[in-house]
């Protein structure tokens, strides 16, 4: 019997919290940015307003605001981040003990075996609505039968989305993602594969080993 994983990914997880504590900012691009007195301060998340409009994690708070003038940065309150998290991972521990934290936003849910969880569709949607319900916040769930597409799987559709690739389907949706999005492909090794030719998940995995 195939592993039933869920990833589940709070959706633009610092400037969602700090949305639901300004509420007068909704419509507005907003991020949250580090150090904003100093020249070197950066983006730590932004919302999908400002995503839309180029501003991207990492960016340079003065690149930002370039980027899109109309630009709100509040400044970061990890405090009030970790406490949501906490209370997000407790409705996760509702539903299986077998919970995986991948940074503050993220987590891996092991369903498998679990009486009355067998419709996989069906208990991510309810995690996507007792998230909600409970704490005002939106998650993408990913649906698969191992880690690594179940994460796939939350960053395909976002906001507020399920995707489930199955042994079905998982070649027609994950083959032509690029290499960068799978799990542990960071910037360099994605340079690396690109001087190969590799730019998507299905061209590496055509790849002979050596």
């Amino acid at each position: 019997m195939d592993r039933m994983i869920l990833h589940s990914d709070i959706n633009a997880c610092y400037a969602s919290i700090e949305l639901l504590r300004h509420p007068e900012l909704r419509g507005r691009p907003v991020a949250v940015g580090g150090e904003q007195e100093l020249r070197h301060g950066i983006i730590l998340a932004k919302d999908q307003m400002a995503r839309a409009a180029g501003v991207r994690t990492g960016m340079t708070l003065w690149a930002a605001r370039q980027q899109c003038p109309e630009l709100t940065i509040l400044p970061p309150d990890f405090e009030l981040y970790y406490d949501y998290s906490r209370r997000v991972r407790e409705i996760y521990a509702g539903f299986t003990d077998r919970c995986e934290p991948f940074g503050m936003d993220e987590c891996w849910l092991d369903m498998t075996g679990c009486v009355g969880r067998e419709d996989a569709l069906r208990t991510a949607q309810e995690v996507r609505q007792r998230v909600l319900d409970a704490t005002g916040l939106t998650v993408s769930v990913g649906v698969s039968w191992c880690k690594a597409i179940a994460k796939l799987g939350s960053d395909y559709k976002k906001p507020d989305a399920t995707t489930v690739i199955s042994r079905e389907n998982w070649r027609d949706i994950v083959w032509p993602l690029p290499v960068g999005d799978l799990l542990f492909v960071g910037r360099a090794a994605q340079r690396t594969l690109g001087q190969y030719g590799v730019e998507t998940i299905g061209q590496l995995a055509a790849c002979k080993p050596e």
